[in-house]
């Protein structure tokens, strides 16, 4: 007979550590970050300084904000099913409000060039991805 999830009074091991954890954010976030600097160099040196800064400051706009999310998240440490659930949605409501107020400044309060910036926001994504890629 199959067991369920919850449906066994044993309790069930995780599968990782708060460690492990710790270093798949900060995996993530540099990743963001070497990408953020390729594609910002790449606009430096074509583009000019106005579309490198610009590129930069998209790129960190979601490295940080995935920093904040992985801070968030894992700050409860091994707790109950609805604590971590709190954790997780707390997470991506501050990363989503860092997110839209970081891209609210920089476009319309500090006038960067919007297409660099939407660049190096969609490079520092696919950091992201690579980083959820495991060596074996």
């Amino acid at each position: 007979m199959p067991s369920y999830a919850g449906s066994n009074p044993v309790p069930v091991a995780m599968n990782g550590s708060p460690g492990q954890a710790y270093r798949l954010v900060g995996r993530v976030v540099l990743l963001q970050t070497g990408c953020t600097l390729l594609v910002a160099s790449a606009f430096l040196v074509w583009k000019g300084e106005t579309a490198g800064l610009a590129a930069v400051v998209g790129g960190l706009i979601v490295a940080l904000g995935s920093a904040l999310f992985g801070w968030r998240l894992f700050a409860p440490g091994v707790a109950a099913s609805a604590t971590l659930a709190r954790a997780m949605f707390g997470g991506v409501a501050l990363k989503w409000a860092w997110s839209i107020v970081a891209l609210y400044l920089a476009l319309a309060r500090w006038k960067l060039e919007a297409g660099p910036l939407l660049v190096g926001v969609v490079v520092a994504q696919m950091g992201h991805w690579l980083a959820q890629i495991r060596r074996k």
